[in-house]
């Protein structure tokens, strides 16, 4: 198993702690540009619940294999794949965060999981600008 893929079970694990049950799909979008300040929206997401930005360098159909998203099918592939975030949705679903991206993650794939049911929710994916 890679690095990588602990790190994702290990965020897991740790964001099915503070999960109920309730699933609503997340729309995502992200504006800017790469390695320079970029903003990170949602909308549609299950209210208040724990959710992580997951990270990787293609699409796919990656199985999370642990606790509360076991089963859950990303859009992104095995390789590379990580969180780089962990938040929660807010009141209603919805919000954003801000911040640079490292140089690393320019041209890469995100997609948000929201740990809201058994499987947990998913977001479309959109690529990182480059």
């Amino acid at each position: 198993m890679h690095s990588s893929s602990i790190l994702v079970i290990i965020v897991l694990a740790v964001l099915s702690v503070f999960a109920g049950s309730a699933t609503a799909q997340p729309v995502i979008s992200i504006e800017g540009s790469c390695p320079t300040r970029l903003t990170f929206r949602w909308e549609g997401a299950s209210a208040n619940f724990p959710a992580a930005l997951v990270v990787a360098r293609e699409t796919g159909e990656c199985t999370l294999p642990v606790d509360r998203c076991s089963g859950t099918v990303m859009g992104l592939g095995c390789l590379g794949i990580r969180a780089v975030a962990i938040f929660r949705t807010g009141l209603d679903g919805r919000g954003e965060v801000t911040g640079r991206a490292s140089q690393s993650l320019c041209g890469q794939f995100l997609q948000m999981l929201v740990v809201d049911g058994r499987p947990c929710a998913t977001s479309n994916v959109v690529q990182i600008p480059q």
